[in-house]
């Protein structure tokens, strides 16, 4: 660079080897330093990105280990040591408590539910490292309610929730809010006196987990930003329509994007990508990431669970309403059945760093097979299930945390998935006050921000490419 300049100098002075003065090696100097500056932006960007998706990954890895010596235990023993105390903080599980009472939803103050004592469980905070992440495990155990009449001899169905708090770190950038897992037990001595469906304690509950993905449901599993049509930032999916739609976008019914049960993989890189460059109007196009969903109508009114096969008369209703689909339930999965019990973790925020309220919509359902263009079954009896914050989360992505309790609404108790059937799930946003928002962005598909869903099953778990 500073040969570059040395040139130009003796160009100008008819080729003279006149050498260089002070200032400009001054100048030469500030545009490398500039430079410089750019790169280690990018590097220390990238470093942050890398860190934030091992934490992601190892956080996942460390709640199911402790979901699963939890279950481990005898029924008996499945309580507190002691009971915790209510303490301040957006970002502290203890905020839920309150008395004797957690609340399952979040902090939302609509699921407070009786904690257990005299059981064998600390309830923490207790420190825990894998590698270099560090953070600190609480422990919830609450008396659940039972699906249908199954427990009304008794309390037989206990809830456990398991938190993860991350501690904070300069690579991992600004403090990150915690993640839990929560699992129901079932009493396996319980024998109440009407029983309408699958006695309690008659299947292993096995957590389901599966992840939010950009590529849509024609394809066998999920590809990257190389391998789709679309690198990077896209128009928004039409997911309106069957998977044999294929990929569409505008008012032309497509494919669902997949749930698929396998994380996002790491990679040297990780951009976040924006998967609606249609949806406007943008005054920070920097701000503009994920997916943005629009404020839609009220949501016992949206289409949720339908399979369009025309453009709707609302040419904007596929960006109020996106969805995601599995592949077809594989035919050695057919005593599958989920137990009515699923947690939706999403990253989210407002657009454009927006202060206001949002109340989100989320709906189960299921596509019966040979009934892709056809009918789908709803799975809960309130059909659908909702989750406010105000204001909505503005400051950065931040991951909610959305509990479900549902049972099939054809038949009542567990839901079956039969082979060749899809399990779906449905966002959209609540129509509350259109003028304090435009809606929030989503991001998935990334390690970083692996937005997901975990449903109790029992049975075998499908299995795919």
């Amino acid at each position: 660079m500073i040969a570059a300049v040395r040139d130009r100098v003796a160009a100008r002075l008819g080729g003279a080897e006149t050498g260089l003065t002070v200032v400009e090696v001054i100048v030469a100097g500030v545009i490398l330093v500039v430079g410089s500056l750019g790169v280690l932006g990018m590097v220390d960007t990238a470093s942050r990105n890398t860190f934030r998706a091992e934490q992601s990954q190892l956080l996942n890895n460390v709640l199911q280990r402790e979901m699963e010596e939890i279950k481990a235990l005898p029924y008996g023993q499945l309580g507190l040591e002691t009971m915790p105390s209510q303490e301040s903080g957006a970002n502290n599980p203890n905020a839920r408590v309150e008395g004797t009472a957690f609340d399952t939803n979040r902090g939302a103050g609509t699921a407070l539910k009786p904690m257990i004592s005299g059981g064998s469980l600390a309830s923490g905070p207790e420190p825990f490292q894998v590698e270099d992440v560090k953070g600190s495990i609480y422990r919830y155990v609450v008396w659940d309610n039972c699906p249908g009449t199954t427990c009304a001899d008794g309390e037989y169905l206990k809830r456990a929730i398991v938190v993860a708090k991350l501690d904070s770190t300069a690579p991992g950038g600004s403090e990150r809010r915690y993640q839990e897992l929560q699992g129901q037990i079932v009493d396996p001595e319980a024998e109440p006196s009407v029983n309408p469906g699958p006695a309690p304690g008659g299947g292993t509950v096995t957590p389901w987990l599966l992840w939010l993905t950009d590529t849509t449901c024609d394809r066998t599993e999920p590809q990257t930003p190389k391998e789709r049509k679309e690198v990077g930032d896209h128009l928004a999916h039409n997911t309106r329509g069957a998977c044999a739609n294929r990929l569409q976008a505008g008012n032309v019914p497509g494919a669902p994007d997949l749930l698929w049960p396998a994380a996002p993989p790491l990679s040297d890189e990780t951009p976040v990508y924006d998967y609606a460059t249609d949806i406007g109007p943008k005054v920070d196009p920097a701000l503009d990431k994920g997916l943005q969903v629009m404020v839609g109508d009220e949501c016992a009114a949206m289409p949720a669970t339908e399979v369009a096969t025309v453009p709707d008369s609302d040419e904007n209703m596929f960006r109020k309403l996106h969805k995601w689909v599995t592949p077809p339930i594989s035919s050695g999965a057919t005593d599958l059945k989920l137990t009515g019990e699923a947690t939706l973790s999403l990253w989210t925020q407002s657009i454009e760093k927006g202060v206001y309220p949002v109340t989100i919509c989320v709906w189960l359902f299921v596509r019966e097979a040979g009934a892709d263009t056809a009918v789908v079954r709803p799975l809960e009896s309130l059909t659908y299930f909702t989750y406010a914050e105000s204001p909505w989360p503005s400051s950065g992505w931040t991951e909610i945390t959305v509990s479900m309790s549902f049972k099939d609404a054809k038949s009542g108790g567990q839901v079956a998935l039969p082979p060749g059937s899809r399990l779906g799930l449905a966002l959209s946003v609540d129509k509350i006050d259109e003028a304090l928002g435009s809606g929030i962005q989503t991001l998935y598909d990334d390690p970083s921000f692996d937005s997901r869903i975990q449903l109790d099953t029992t049975g075998t778990l499908p299995t795919w490419p």
